[in-house]
């Protein structure tokens, strides 16, 4: 298919040129999720629903462009250098635009090690740094149970990218068995822990043990897809050897970066990966490679319910419509939507997949044709009317449904949104009359002594089986 990204901004930045430093930033908008789906992200979703093992394996790239817009390696360093020089008068003979001979340079002196740390935590916005594009949508496939990540990157925008369902991270041995998987493995630290941050070339030469040991456990059987690694950096060039080594085959590994064909002969990837095959070096940024998984997987995970209802033309026709208009939508609002609709959702498990929520598109298509447009707030819009789904895939009564339907109607009265119909599906037991106050709670007296009007909203619920029974 075509490709329609839109660029919205471009911007270039140079280090000094005996550096020969040139990173190009852009941020775009995102595409519906039927528009520019290669066959690599076809192959790479597949493997991932087919239960194969998918690691991720991201470096500072993801991170650079905006709304992120953390440095890159050597203005990381000219950051440090800038906030140490005046303390270590050593740092004068120092390049600044080399991390690494900055770190080592301080960590020499005295207490120099965990000033550099303590530094190096606070030199950009690692904490709070808006997640982006890519971030998002790897922190989605994580709680969809669909992959595996590493990273070399200091800031958290993976672990917040999905706002409340927030993944767990491992930057130390103790991590291992106090965080419950799915969770970010953090080879090079976090700069919430200064105290994990690996920036020497010692640090860099002799990690934990640990870190090893995960990088073997997660790598070993797994198809390893390198993102936002441009070139390989001095800094992180061992790891990636180390990973490298780690996957069983070369056919297992892909590397994902804009000129990583058109820069094959000058670039460090060259010298770590000889052997990679031309048709898995991928020219794309980060974020569009992203949508453009997420988007092949949305479709397959959602394929499958089609799949299961091959005999029923008619239920697979209703599923068709609602999936029509959903598909409008980019991959990672559909992403976002699915973990939202979800009453109780679990980190790790496709809500996607869920025969609940197979069953809501069914009736969402029944009720309203081809009509159905994804908006904010989890809603869609129809020819009939707006139409919220929830769907509980834990086992819980019904009336948990019908809790969370009043809540959220609550919310859209609070924002002054018109209220939607619910449709649900999920819970045991017939759902319950939502609590509410009578139609006419008047009678005799002054409509001047009824304030609480809200308490009277009761929303509107239909279960997904009385629409598809109907």
């Amino acid at each position: 298919m075509a490709i329609s990204w839109s660029l919205a901004v471009q911007k270039r930045e140079q280090a000094p040129s005996h550096h020969g430093l040139l990173v190009l930033v852009t941020t775009r908008l995102p595409s519906s999720v039927t528009v520019n789906v290669p066959p690599y992200a076809v192959a790479l979703a597949t493997q991932a629903l087919s239960a194969g093992k998918i690691v991720f394996y991201a470096g500072a790239g993801i991170s650079l462009s905006q709304p992120t817009n953390l440095p890159t390696g050597p203005y990381l360093a000219k950051a440090i250098h800038t906030r140490l020089k005046a303390a270590f008068p050593v740092l004068e003979d120092v390049d600044p635009w080399d991390l690494v001979a900055v770190a080592d340079a301080v960590a020499a002196l005295p207490g120099g090690e965990n000033a550099l740390r303590q530094t190096s935590a606070i030199a950009a916005n690692f904490k709070s740094a808006k997640p982006g594009y890519a971030h998002r949508v790897l922190a989605h496939l994580m709680l969809e149970g669909a992959i595996d990540v590493l990273t070399t990157n200091w800031d958290n925008c993976i672990e917040r990218g999905a706002g409340e369902e927030r993944l767990p991270t491992v930057t130390s041995n103790r991590d291992l068995t106090d965080v419950t998987p799915p969770s970010v493995l953090k080879i090079h630290g976090c700069a919430s822990q200064p105290n994990s941050l690996l920036v020497t070339s010692g640090h860099l030469k002799d990690p934990p043990p640990w870190v090893r040991e995960q990088t073997h456990a997660r790598l070993g059987s797994a198809v390893v897809v390198f993102i936002g690694i441009g070139d390989v950096a001095r800094y992180v060039k061992q790891r990636i050897e180390e990973a490298i080594n780690e996957v069983d085959s070369v056919e297992n590994i892909r590397v994902v970066t804009p000129n990583i064909k058109s820069n094959w002969e000058n670039s460090q990837w060259k010298t770590v990966a000889p052997n990679l095959r031309d048709d898995y070096k991928i020219p794309e940024t980060a974020d569009v490679f992203m949508e453009q998984v997420a988007s092949a997987y949305i479709m397959g995970r959602l394929s499958e319910h089609s799949s299961g209802l091959t005999s029923d033309e008619v239920l697979t026709a209703d599923l068709d419509k609602a999936t029509e208009g959903l598909f409008e939508s980019d991959s990672l609002a559909v992403l976002k939507w699915a973990r939202e609709v979800d009453i109780n959702w679990r980190a790790g498990e496709s809500v996607l997949k869920s025969p609940e929520l197979g069953k809501v598109l069914i009736a969402l298509g029944r009720l309203a044709g081809n009509s159905a447009r994804l908006r904010q707030n989890h809603v869609f819009d129809t020819d009939q009317g707006p139409i919220e789904v929830l769907v509980a895939t834990q086992t819980v009564p019904s009336r948990h449904l019908v809790e969370a339907a009043e809540y959220r109607l609550q919310d859209h009265a609070n924002r002054g949104d018109p209220h939607p119909r619910f449709v649900v599906a999920g819970g045991v037991g017939p759902i319950p009359k939502p609590r509410s106050l009578p139609n006419n709670i008047m009678g005799d007296s002054d409509e001047l002594d009824i304030v609480d009007g809200p308490l009277a909203l009761v929303p509107d619920i239909t279960h997904a089986d009385e629409v598809i029974a109907a």
